[in-house]
């Protein structure tokens, strides 16, 4: 077994994540935009273990300004049929995982400060069994939450902008000082902006378009629910699970902290990318979210799937969580 580091992204990389069914018990998925969004990665550090010139797993984080994201977590094929009791986390490690702990230790000497961060569905039993086996703890929780139109419109008055420096001071002071915050990805426009009849900007949000192919939807009859979609009448527009098109937005901003203006940055941006449904990351302590969730009006596949807990984990974190300060999400850290 032999372990290659890299600061690039490798075919065999490529190669292992194309086509990799994600999740365990809740939501499954496919990624079908992975070349596209792995080449999106900020400053990787990729190490992949190799055996008989085979890549057989890879873990890669991004490497930001005082923290480490770990941003792919993946085993071939073979590894991940094995049982969740196989890696409980008491039993004895296995060499793969003898390597991987050593790049873990490598990096917390090299920088002793920085904190690990990650994001897993609390029903994916084998990432929370693999986060567990190599140090990682419950640090706080995200949400993801459902908005969707049968027949969005765009406002008048929404306009998109490429100017970072334009919406920068604003988002900095509603986001800047959450935890591992950063600008990899935001700073990269184009950005909605909705203005007064003034011309004056009063709410603007970043939107990054995903596809994947859903396989089973959270909860309990997710998988049946896939296979009748496309057969029932309006909810047939909203889920194309082969071939579904959504948005995650980024740093959504009200400056008259308005659930009308949320609502009217949404529907414009579900017309301009031509998708019926976008899916918000954020933590559910953060004063837009935690002030304006029940005013939204988020439609129907929010009555079907509700609000979702993502748990954030942690290694070598010194701090605790607090809801003065809340965790940044980016969209790119879970498409």
């Amino acid at each position: 077994m032999k372990l290659v580091s890299s600061d690039t992204i490798s075919e065999n990389l490529l190669e292992l994540l194309s086509g990799l069914e994600l999740g365990t018990n809740g939501a499954k998925y496919v990624h079908l935009d992975i070349e596209e969004r792995i080449k999106e990665a900020d400053h990787p550090l990729s190490f992949s273990l190799e055996r008989n010139n085979r890549l057989i797993a890879n873990i890669t984080f991004c490497a930001r300004e005082t923290s480490y994201y770990l941003r792919y977590f993946a085993f071939s094929r073979s590894f991940q049929s094995l049982s969740n009791k196989k890696f409980s986390t008491n039993r004895k490690s296995s060499q793969l995982e003898k390597e991987i702990s050593q790049v873990f230790q490598g990096l917390i000497s090299n920088k002793p400060s920085f904190p690990f961060y990650a994001y897993i569905d609390y029903d994916n039993d084998r990432s929370r069994l693999f986060s567990e086996r190599f140090g990682f703890e419950n640090y706080s929780d995200i949400v993801s939450r459902t908005y969707s139109r049968i027949n969005p419109k765009k406002n008048q008055n929404i306009s998109l902008i490429d100017d970072w420096e334009a919406i920068s001071g604003e988002i900095k002071d509603a986001y800047g000082s959450d935890e591992f915050y950063h600008e990899a990805h935001i700073k990269k426009g184009p950005y909605l902006v909705l203005k007064n009849d003034k011309g004056v900007m009063i709410a603007c949000a970043k939107f990054s378009k995903v596809h994947w192919r859903i396989i089973s939807l959270p909860g309990r009859y997710g998988s049946f629910l896939v296979k009748i979609i496309p057969f029932i009448p309006f909810l047939n527009r909203l889920i194309k699970p082969k071939n579904h098109f959504f948005l995650v937005p980024d740093v959504v901003l009200t400056k008259s902290n308005s659930s009308e203006d949320i609502e009217t940055l949404f529907d414009s941006a579900l017309d301009l990318f031509k998708v019926n449904s976008l899916i918000w990351f954020i933590d559910p302590n953060k004063p837009i979210y935690k002030e304006q969730s029940k005013r939204i009006k988020w439609g129907i596949l929010d009555k079907i799937l509700g609000e979702k807990k993502v748990a954030v984990v942690t290694r070598n974190h010194k701090s605790l969580y607090s809801e003065k300060k809340p965790v940044f999400v980016s969209a790119f850290d879970l498409i």
